[in-house]
């Protein structure tokens, strides 16, 4: 079997890097070696146009030691600077490396905000704080402050490093930290920003997030979706339907049984038979939702995370394939597309066809493993063996059985890739974004579509669905009180490309949910059902249902009645987001359509309308 074409990368460039850094080149300063006393001083108070013209480059070693260079950064457009740190420079010696542009900074006080690739806003309002996050959803981090606002576009290395935001006595700063020495690889490429600035009415987040979005249209990473539509029923049908995933059943692992045999592995515990998704189709049509893409969620063997690289046979206790087959033949009658759920990121021992050479090495050769879930402890595995080992036969037998739309693959783009030092198949990070995007490249020619869990875009050119894009409180980083807000970064650059949830909490939005009492979850983050329906409105969600128990399905209607008027701006593009109000947003789109969130407690008037209290309202472009 053929690898995936890697021509969109040179990757002789890795072995470039290889042989310079084995003759033993260090760290090339790029303007001076060491920053004198009456240059840094002049550095620190440069002034505007000076600061976009240069970036302080500090360099950390293996043994402790650090050095400062200044250097001056080539213009690459109108208010467009750019960093270039070749990877011949970069010594194996390296441990990390920051970048500190001088307009990233602000004070206490200061009117602004920082932003990060992951959605999180934060104003400038605490002494001190910090935040290091090493997930980027999207290559970027952007500020505004007093002189204009700006965003930084990590285009090489952009899977190499943490977001920084610090606040010490006062003093603000968002910076990338490269981290050299956890790549184990060396460089495979060289580190590329873009310095983005805006100034007046564009300095602000939705400016950053377009230009982003412009840079990924322009160079073709992805491709509209009004576009994507086009020959392509399956995916027309998705834009056009809501998502409804109905959960088969799991192996409750109460006892955390690490490697699991047939004898010892516990029982699969039975949620929905596939005569109960049966059910729940009829249901749902006899109560009138016309379209709906159906997802079948741990129908493989051992149930949901059972046995992964294994799918088949198909579990037994929920009714087999044959059953499998019956249900897939009614949702076609009904006139719903279905697919189903697997996952490519935990394989288990249990598994007949598990193999110790698929799995991922970590640097020092060891097994690269993560938690004890369902079928016992998980291991990541190297995706050049998922790719040319597992998914041809699985997509021909899943294809065979009828399944059709965006097929969905959990986790692939909820997380940074990550590498394989294993020297039968070794990966860089790139190189597994690669290989996943292969795989997404497979689904869409297969099924008609790849969707995934969540917004990670190393798979935005393959991807056409995120069940979310945030799970915050809990799984976006940390939670810390340097945030004020998540604000729809992500929606602004993808919305009208990849169709999408915004939050994990907004999954089954219309339905009511238990007060958690204590260790608040992401899908109990937004408690209130008025509050995250508001949340998909804002944020262009497309309606997504998963947890609930399936027998009360008048939420589904009554949110597929309301997805209906609102369902076309899915292939616009996001233009604009912001407060027009205390507690009221506008959501601007590419065809001149807003939408207006109203979260507070009065009446809110708009253009001759008035919106109440807790709700929202369309406004079709020249509407009044």
């Amino acid at each position: 079997m053929k690898s995936p074409n890697m021509s969109r990368r040179n990757y002789s460039r890795v072995a470039a890097a290889d042989a310079a850094s084995d003759e033993g080149h260090q760290w090339i300063p790029f303007v001076v070696k060491r920053l004198g006393t009456v240059l840094l001083a002049a550095f620190c108070g440069a002034s505007f146009t000076f600061a976009v013209e240069t970036v302080t480059v500090c360099v950390q070693h293996n043994d402790g030691k650090t050095e400062q260079t200044l250097q001056k950064l080539e213009k690459v457009g109108d208010n467009i600077y750019r960093l270039k740190i070749p990877i011949k420079a970069i010594s194996r010696d390296v441990s990390c490396i920051d970048v500190l542009y001088d307009d990233a900074t602000a004070r206490k006080g200061e009117d602004g905000y920082f932003v990060m690739g992951d959605g999180r806003l934060g104003t400038f309002r605490l002494d001190k704080g910090r935040i290091e996050e090493r997930r980027n959803p999207m290559p970027l981090f952007g500020m505004k402050n007093s002189k204009g606002a700006f965003v930084g576009i990590v285009k090489g290395l952009k899977y190499e490093f943490s977001t920084i935001v610090e606040a010490k006595n006062g003093e603000y700063r968002i910076w990338p930290r490269f981290l050299i020495k956890e790549m184990a690889f060396v460089p495979y490429e060289d580190i590329v920003i873009d310095f983005h600035h805006f100034d007046g009415d564009k300095a602000n987040y939705c400016s950053m997030a377009r230009a982003y979005r412009d840079y990924q249209l322009a160079r073709s990473e992805v491709v509209p979706l009004r576009e994507r539509v086009k020959g392509n029923p399956q995916l027309a049908y998705t834009a056009d339907a809501m998502f409804i995933r109905v959960k088969h059943g799991i192996k409750v692992n109460k006892d955390k049984i690490e490697h699991q045999t047939r004898e010892n592995e516990p029982p699969v515990t039975v949620f929905h038979t596939f005569d109960d998704f049966m059910r729940i189709m009829k249901e749902l049509k006899e109560l009138g939702v016309e379209k709906a893409e159906m997802c079948s969620v741990g129908w493989n063997s051992g149930g949901f995370d059972g046995r992964f690289p294994q799918l088949f046979p198909v579990e037994e206790k929920f009714g087999g394939e044959a059953k499998m087959r019956e249900a897939i033949a009614l949702a076609h009658r009904l006139g719903y597309q279905i697919v189903c759920h697997v996952c490519n990121t935990d394989f288990y021992t249990v598994a007949d066809r598990y193999n110790e050479g698929d799995i991922a090495k970590r640097a020092d050769g060891s097994l690269h493993k993560h938690g004890v879930l369902a079928g016992g402890r998980a291991y990541f595995p190297c995706f050049k063996c998922v790719y040319e080992r597992h998914i041809d036969g699985d997509y021909k037998h899943m294809a065979d059985m009828g399944l059709k739309g965006t097929h969905h693959i959990d986790v692939t783009s909820c997380i940074v890739p990550y590498p394989c030092h294993d020297p039968k198949h070794p990966c860089n990070r790139q190189q597994t974004a690669d290989y996943m995007n292969a795989i997404g490249e497979k689904a869409r020619k297969v099924f008609g579509g790849f969707g995934s869990e969540g917004p990670c875009d190393h798979v935005a050119r393959t991807l056409d669905y995120a069940l979310y894009v945030t799970a915050y409180p809990k799984w976006v980083g940390r939670d810390t009180p340097m945030m004020d807000r998540i604000v729809p970064l992500w929606q602004i650059v993808y919305h009208g490309i990849i169709l999408s949830n915004p939050f994990y909490a907004t999954i089954d939005y219309p339905f009511e949910r238990a007060t958690p009492k204590k260790n608040i979850q992401p899908y109990q983050a937004l408690n209130d059902a008025r509050t995250r329906r508001l949340k998909v409105a804002e944020f262009g969600g497309r309606p997504t249902f998963y947890f609930i128990d399936y027998k009360n399905l008048k939420p589904i209607k009554q949110a597929y009645d309301e997805y209906q008027p609102i369902k076309y701006l899915q292939y616009e593009f996001m233009d604009y987001h912001g407060s027009i109000g205390d507690n009221v947003f506008v959501t601007r789109y590419s065809d001149g359509s807003e939408v207006v969130t109203n979260y507070s407690d009065k009446d809110f008037s708009c253009k001759g309308r008035v919106i109440k209290p807790m709700d929202y309202q369309l406004f079709k472009p020249g509407a009044r």
